[in-house]
């Protein structure tokens, strides 16, 4: 009967210290949350300037007009009143959609850009007709000019009807230009695209295609420079 006392008294000192090591337990856990949460709010801070450099980065720069298509491969390319084609014409479909137009003058020579939408390398023939026929339909377009340079660009689809609002076609009128009076676009017929060059007279003129985004450009020689 007297060692029932100690038996107490040794399950009041295991719950004590039980207690006591439960409490010292938790004082570290909320020690360590402290500390993770002040070293990761400088972190979190320095990425923040990431997301306003990134587009710029990778974003595919767009010339706002032809004066910036300095990236010019036909440089050396001879000019010339003869036809000219691609090396594949006249090529096959692909998924390009014409999507705008832009003509300016530079030194020597003036210069009409087709802007192009799509992963595909666009063929061409360009050459100088007496009319400016339609294919398909078969109509005549008047466009002004004393001479008609016939452009026709291959790899192209049918638009869906969502997409019809972005299409290159009709008229673009040229302005600060000598040589070049205006641009006219027939549009999409079996996978080719059909423009007209309308110019006061039949001079040399050259091809060539520029990629990211894609472009054909079409220069006409000028007395300029």
């Amino acid at each position: 009967m007297r060692r029932a006392p100690r038996v107490v008294l040794a399950a009041t000192a295991a719950l004590v210290t039980l207690a006591a090591c439960s409490s010292g337990g938790q004082e570290p856990a909320s020690t360590a949350g402290a500390s993770t949460s002040a070293s990761a709010a400088p972190e979190s801070s320095a990425p923040a300037e990431t997301p306003s450099a990134s587009p710029s980065a990778t974003e595919t720069p767009q010339p706002a007009n032809p004066a910036d298509e300095t990236d010019d491969p036909g440089a050396g390319a001879p000019f010339s009143t003869e036809p000219q084609s691609s090396a594949d014409w006249p090529g096959s479909g692909g998924d390009l959609l014409p999507v705008g137009v832009r003509v300016g003058a530079h030194d020597g020579f003036e210069r009409v850009v087709f802007d192009l939408e799509g992963a595909d390398t666009p063929g061409w023939r360009v050459e100088y007709v007496d009319s400016a026929i339609t294919e398909g339909k078969g109509d005549e377009i008047d466009v002004a000019g004393d001479a008609t340079l016939q452009v026709v660009l291959t790899g192209f689809r049918y638009p869906e009807p969502s997409e019809t609002g972005k299409l290159a076609q009709g008229s673009y009128a040229a302005k600060g230009t000598d040589e070049i009076d205006e641009v006219y676009v027939a549009g999409i017929f079996e996978g080719q695209n059909q423009a007209f060059i309308g110019l006061d007279e039949q001079v040399p003129f050259r091809v060539f295609h520029l990629a990211n985004p894609a472009r054909v450009v079409v220069d006409v020689q000028t007395g300029r420079g």
